[in-house]
C-alpha cells in the first residue's frame, strides 16, 4: 500500500471538498464541556478540518479560536461555517500541525480524529505540539482501539475517504501525554456506538440504531466505547 497516497494534502482536499458547511461532532464537545470551561478562553484546534469543535466552543463563550490545518478546503469550508461569527474572533492558519509554531499562548488546545493519522515519532511530536502551544489545558479525542475501528481503519473504503489511520488504546495515549509533559486528568472511552458497523441504512434509521446501541451497551462502556477521550493539564 502506497501509504503518500492516502496521508497526502489532496486526500484531504478531496475529503472537506465534499462535506456540508455546518458545524458537526456536537456530541464530542458536550463531553468536552462536561470536564473543560470554555468561557473566555483562547482555544487552539490542531487539524481542525471544518472546525466544527471551535465552532461550539465559540458558541460556548470561547474568546478567541484558532485553526490550524492543511488542508486549503477544510479552511474554505470553515470560514463558511464561521460566517455568522465576529471575524476577530477566529485566526485560520494553513500550516502542517507539525510544525507550526504559534507560541504558547492557548487555554486549551484540542483536536479530534487527528492524532491517530500519525505513528511512530511523528505521532510522539504531534501530541508534543498540543503540549507546546497549551498553557493550561490539553484535550485529544481519537477512536479507541477497539475490534470493530481496527476493523474500519483496514478498510479500502474508509482509508479512501480519510487516509491511513490507527486506533490508540488508552494505556499508549496517557503515555504520550506523559512524555509531553502533561499530568493526565482524564482518559477514558466514550460512545459505544461509535464504531460499529451500520447495520440499516438511511440517516433516521442510522440514528435510532445509534442510540439504541449506546442505551445496550451503556454498561460496557470503559471497554467498548468507540472514542477516546484524554485531558492533561501542562505540569507547572
Amino acid at each position: 500500500m502506497n501509504e503518500e497516497m492516502y496521508d497526502s494534502r489532496s486526500v484531504w482536499d478531496r475529503t472537506w471538498r465534499r462535506h456540508e458547511a455546518k458545524p458537526a461532532w456536537e456530541y464530542v464537545f458536550r463531553k468536552l464541556q462536561s470536564l473543560l470551561d470554555f468561557a473566555g478562553k483562547e482555544i487552539l484546534e490542531l487539524g481542525s478540518g471544518k472546525g466544527s469543535l471551535s465552532y461550539h466552543a465559540l458558541c460556548a463563550g470561547a474568546k478567541r479560536v484558532t485553526l490550524v490545518d492543511f488542508s486549503a478546503e477544510a479552511l474554505a469550508l470553515a470560514r463558511r461555517v464561521f460566517a455568522d461569527h465576529p471575524p476577530e474572533k477566529i485566526s485560520y492558519v494553513e500550516a502542517d500541525l507539525l510544525s507550526v509554531d504559534l507560541g504558547s499562548n492557548f487555554d486549551i488546545v484540542m483536536s479530534l480524529g487527528v492524532v491517530e493519522h500519525f505513528r511512530g515519532e511523528d505521532l510522539v511530536r504531534c501530541v508534543q505540539q498540543h503540549a507546546h502551544h497549551s498553557r493550561d489545558a490539553v484535550a485529544i479525542c481519537v477512536p479507541s482501539d477497539t475490534y470493530f475501528n481496527r476493523r474500519r481503519s483496514v478498510d479500502p473504503r474508509n482509508i479512501e475517504l480519510y487516509g491511513l489511520q490507527w486506533p490508540i488504546h488508552e494505556r499508549d495515549m496517557a503515555e504520550l501525554f506523559r512524555k509531553a509533559g502533561l499530568h493526565v486528568e482524564y482518559n477514558r472511552r466514550f460512545r459505544n456506538s461509535f464504531g460499529f458497523p451500520i447495520l440499516i441504512r438511511g440517516r433516521a434509521p442510522q440514528r435510532l440504531q445509534g442510540a439504541v446501541l449506546e442505551q445496550l451497551l451503556r454498561p460496557l462502556e470503559p471497554r467498548l466505547g468507540g472514542l477516546l477521550l484524554t485531558i492533561g493539564r501542562v505540569r507547572r
